[in-house]
């Protein structure tokens, strides 16, 4: 049982309607709230593949359709909104915790019905509009996963500025640290050359990501650079099916620059255990799952200067920031890392360093779990006076 002193009964809430890092984050969550002795049941907005691999995960899940109060559509909201509330009801739930933004309003319309403390976890960017329509129904308690995005919202909505809010930084199972024969092993398993470096992208192929900026960075290398490397791009454009990954794979063809595209890949650990450098050239990323997986598993992280990402990684410490949007200054930080194998080594573990003192999964757990006990004392109180 954890620190709190009784066994809650929590539900989550996620639209979920494909995998990315918010739903990697709400999984990870709910399997350590019920290692950590509580009863965790995960209300699924899509049925899909979001949906399936949550299950897989052995997280007792529900599913009911994630609707908005669009007057169009007022009729579905309410039966979702309907079942929601009888399901609440139901379990007898203490806390209901909306696993970003756009799943909140439904969630938080149902949970004051039955007088629930609501929490509100936000992992994105919205303007001042969707901040506050989203969230028109309100929350006890709003957490952040980093300083820049609590500041950026709460600038543009003055009713996210007045409402109790914190930042709780995401966490991960920390791996074991890979090994240089572990490297070696992983390069040969994914077909990769094992005396070259290998400069790895893994993520969602989408504009925001900064793959064309990546791309046209590599171009800029010096022939010496890249003939001691191969640069691998994992992921595909989920949302949009692979459309910018092919606009992106024309990119490099009409660079004249050999760059190897995997598609969409489950066994991103893998590929990151066989990098020796990772790239995360985001124009926009609140925090991002990419960034700490790499450093928890010893890998230098090359990072824009934009949202969370400094607040994961100290330059020149603990990886490298470089101002996004700028090719030549990411080329001239991977020219760098290709070149410095002793820097690779010291950024890598002193990433991996930052991420167990920081990062971990039990203090992420252990965090949301305080600010529960907070809602929960303060209902005490309230019922009580």
């Amino acid at each position: 049982m954890s620190k709190i002193g009784k066994r809650l009964k929590i539900a989550l809430t996620s639209w979920a309607p494909f995998v990315g890092g918010a739903e990697i984050a709400v999984e990870r969550l709910a399997v350590g709230l019920r290692e950590a002795g509580h009863d965790v049941l995960l209300v699924v907005g899509t049925e899909g593949e979001a949906l399936t691999r949550f299950r897989d995960a052995g997280i007792r899940c529900e599913f009911i359709p994630q609707q908005f109060t669009d007057k169009r559509k007022w009729l579905r909201y309410r039966k979702s909104r309907s079942a929601l509330v009888n399901l609440l009801r139901q379990e007898r739930s203490d806390l209901l915790h909306s696993n970003d933004l756009p799943t909140h309003q439904l969630a938080s319309d149902a949970g004051r019905r039955l007088d629930i403390p609501r929490i509100c976890h936000h992992r994105w960017i919205f303007n001042r509009e969707a901040i506050d329509w989203l969230n028109k129904f309100g929350a006890e308690q709003h957490l952040f996963v980093s300083n820049s995005l609590m500041e950026l919202l709460c600038d543009r909505s003055a009713k996210l500025r007045m409402s109790p809010r914190t930042v709780v930084y995401d966490g991960l199972p920390i791996p074991d640290v890979p090994t240089e024969a572990d490297r070696q092993q992983a390069k040969q398993e994914l077909g990769l050359p094992v005396d070259k470096v290998v400069v790895l992208f893994a993520g969602q192929i989408i504009e925001r990501k900064g793959v064309a900026d990546l791309l046209r960075g590599w171009a800029a290398l010096p022939d010496g650079s890249r003939a001691r490397a191969d640069l691998i791009v994992v992921g595909d454009d989920l949302e949009n099916e692979g459309a910018y990954r092919r606009e992106m794979e024309r990119l490099a063809r009409e660079l004249g620059q050999p760059v190897r595209f995997t598609g969409f890949q489950r066994n991103v650990p893998r590929w990151l255990t066989a990098a020796d450098v990772v790239l995360v050239p985001s124009h926009a990323e609140p925090l991002g799952n990419a960034t700490l997986e790499a450093m928890a598993l010893g890998r230098p992280v090359i990072g824009s200067d934009v949202g969370g990402i400094p607040e994961m990684i100290e330059h020149e410490r603990t990886g490298l920031i470089v101002p996004p949007k700028l090719p030549g200054e990411l080329a001239a930080a991977m020219e760098r890392l290709v070149a410095g194998r002793e820097t690779r080594e010291r950024l890598g573990r002193e990433a991996r360093r930052q991420c167990e003192r920081r990062f971990q999964l039990q203090a992420h757990v252990e965090n949301v779990l305080a600010q529960y006990q907070v809602l929960l004392n303060s209902k005490t109180l309230a019922e009580s006076a």
